[in-house]
């Protein structure tokens, strides 16, 4: 009885963890190849959008986003922090409407934008 009241109350501790970080099935994708490809950036845009079909990854990003900017990415593993930062920056600097698409759908009243405003200085962005 008690090694079953045990192995439930790790049970639990486990889950509950598991359940304080997203996902990290997806951190093995390369972000590289997603943000040089046009018809790949494009395709999670449109999902992000709402303007088009979402892959699984799609999903799960859009799912987790309103999430990760209301709460600064702290369910995020460093690796999602990286590549979070990696695609802000490019599709900033390279796809600026499609930013501005996103911040209107995400940020509308712009608390996230003066949120993370040192954030955006320190990536060189301007804010």
């Amino acid at each position: 009885m008690k090694v079953f009241l045990l192995l439930t109350a790790l049970l639990v501790v486990a889950l509950a963890a598991a359940e304080d970080k997203y996902t990290n099935k997806y951190d093995n994708i390369d972000l590289d190849e997603i943000l040089n490809n046009d018809r790949l950036i494009s395709g999670y845009l449109r999902c992000l959008l709402d303007k088009g079909r979402c892959t699984p990854e799609g999903k799960e990003l859009k799912k987790n986003l309103p999430d990760a900017l209301t709460n600064g990415c702290s369910k995020c593993s460093e690796r999602q922090k990286d590549g979070a930062t990696k695609v802000v920056k490019q599709i900033y600097q390279k796809r600026p409407d499609d930013f501005k698409a996103l911040e209107a759908k995400y940020d509308p009243e712009g608390i996230y934008r003066k949120r993370y405003d040192a954030d955006i200085k320190k990536l060189g962005l301007d804010s």
